[in-house]
């Protein structure tokens, strides 16, 4: 048909650096932007530690599991969006076309798996079916866990003195847009296709990258690095009270001892 045909494995490639470009352009956006907030101010405090320094023990663990969550969101977001690549470098859209069944199965093994591919393996990123059924199982997982995240970060007891408005816009914004993805990845399988419907649905893709980004940058009051550093000088801060504490004891034994 005179079409130009491009390689999957290298629409993935490029794909993914593309991805990964923009995600490192992001962060670097996002940590400009909170600058004054992570660095000592005139007064010499940062506020980004003392906001993580006034939170309880228990929110700073129900802080960390939450970006923990978010950054597994994001990574399996990533995934999801390198799986569609092979989805379009194979045509794979245009195979069936149902949702939630595949040629009236719900896992078409028979399908997936194909011994004329030589070695296994190609059948994940050659293989009509699996490749379809791969991006299929990505995208509900990341909208699934983008809602599970949502309701730890909204709805749990614990969260309630955990999380900043930031992060709860954030989590609303990434439930959100996780959800509407899987909905305009449905609809563009069902009409076979169209141009319109695929992009809109590559640029959700990016939507839900951004949004997860996003959390995970709002949640850097519970990075291994700042929790690190409150160790740090809470240890400091400990061994310097003791050494007083220590150097009061033997001015006053002296006293004594005169």
């Amino acid at each position: 048909r005179k079409e130009i045909r491009v390689s999957p494995y290298r629409l993935a490639a490029h794909l993914g650096m593309a991805f990964a470009t923009y995600s490192t352009l992001v962060w670097t956006g996002m940590g400009i932007s909170h600058v004054p907030n992570d660095t000592p101010g005139k007064d010499g405090t940062v506020r980004l530690r003392e906001a993580a320094r006034s939170l309880s023990s228990a929110a700073m663990r129900h802080a960390r599991k939450l970006r923990t969550g978010a950054v597994g969101v994001t990574s399996v977001a990533f995934l999801t969006a390198i799986s569609g690549a092979f989805v379009a470098g194979n045509d794979a859209g245009n195979a069936y076309n149902t949702f939630p069944l595949m040629d009236g199965r719900l896992v078409p093994v028979d399908d997936m798996i194909d011994p004329t591919l030589d070695p296994a393996y190609r059948n994940a990123f050659e293989n009509t079916a699996m490749v379809q059924w791969n991006h299929r199982a990505l995208g509900t997982a990341t909208a699934l866990s983008a809602v599970g995240l949502a309701g730890l970060g909204l709805a749990h007891p614990a969260a309630r003195g955990a999380v900043t408005p930031q992060v709860r816009r954030g989590l609303q914004a990434l439930s959100g847009v996780a959800v509407g993805q899987v909905t305009l990845g449905v609809a563009t399988l069902l009409n076979y296709v169209p141009v319109s419907l695929a992009a809109a649905h590559q640029l959700g893709s990016l939507a839900v990258l951004t949004s997860g980004l996003y959390v995970v940058h709002a949640l850097r009051y519970a990075s291994p690095g700042v929790v690190r550093a409150l160790g740090t000088a809470v240890r400091s801060t400990a061994g310097n009270s003791a050494a007083s504490s220590a150097a009061k004891v033997a001015q006053t034994a002296t006293k004594v001892a005169k």
